[in-house]
């Protein structure tokens, strides 16, 4: 949901602050310390970062569901 207003607002216009010291889990909307990124998956060229496991494998499981593609 955060990913979704972050585009939101910048396709009106405003500036977001991005933090490239958290990333966000597209599955579970937890940010979480980038040092603490073990797992990852690619889809269609961009790069997906979880908190856990368990947030990959839904990502893998159906990827359109969180990418918003």
């Amino acid at each position: 949901m955060r990913k979704k207003i972050r585009s939101f607002l910048k396709k009106v216009g405003f500036h977001v602050e991005e933090k490239p010291d958290m990333l966000f889990d597209v599955v579970c909307g937890m940010e979480f310390p980038a040092a603490n990124a073990k797992y990852q998956s690619v889809h269609k060229g961009d790069i997906y970062y979880f908190c856990s496991e368990s947030c990959k494998n839904h990502f893998d499981n159906d990827p359109e569901k969180y990418a918003g593609s």
